[in-house]
């Protein structure tokens, strides 16, 4: 597909697509983040020549919907926000475990077990996902794999870190 069909679909469906989003979700950040994934899915699926569209519009509107329902589903796994009192001096106290060799030497201890437990394919899906908070979408567009295999994947990588490094972590964890 040449550069103006694309642009010209863009342009036809990014306004109407925002609205979608806007109208059903309330940061204007993750707005343009579903929108531009929507949009991003659908040129690709107009540039593939295995897949012959026989409704584009429709097709689109299916990738928004479900979009939004996996943003909806994992915006429903973060916990609501609460007000702070006036006391934060506790903040000063986790700041300062944080800080403490005791505990970089902890992270330290558990990176190195991730990285004896997990290889390949299974560490580079537990990096994009857990350290840099990416979707199952989102890196498994990158990895060139189905979402549902990096959400399979990263299941059995999660039970096999919590076999093997769980009690690392939990180990003096009573210091802190």
């Amino acid at each position: 597909m040449s550069f103006y069909l694309i642009e010209t679909q863009w342009n036809q469906y990014y306004p109407k697509v925002y609205g979608y989003f806007f109208r059903r979700v309330d940061s204007k950040v993750d707005v343009e983040d579903l929108v531009s994934l929507s949009m991003e899915a659908f040129i690709k699926a107009l540039n593939n020549p295995d897949k012959a569209l026989t409704n584009p519009n429709a097709y689109l509107w299916r990738i928004a919907h479900n979009y939004l329902v996996d943003y909806i589903k994992h915006k429903s796994k973060i916990p609501q926000t609460f007000v702070l009192d006036e006391n934060l001096d506790f903040l000063d106290e986790s700041m300062e475990n944080l800080r403490s060799s005791h505990f970089q030497a902890k992270v330290q201890d558990l990176m190195q077990c991730v990285e004896q437990n997990l290889h390949g394919i299974e560490y580079k899906i537990v990096q994009l996902v857990i350290m840099y908070d990416q979707t199952a979408v989102t890196a498994a567009s990158e990895l060139n794999l189905k979402p549902a295999n990096v959400r399979q994947k990263l299941s059995r990588s999660l039970k096999k870190l919590k076999a093997n490094c769980l009690e690392l972590w939990n180990a003096n964890h009573h210091q802190f």
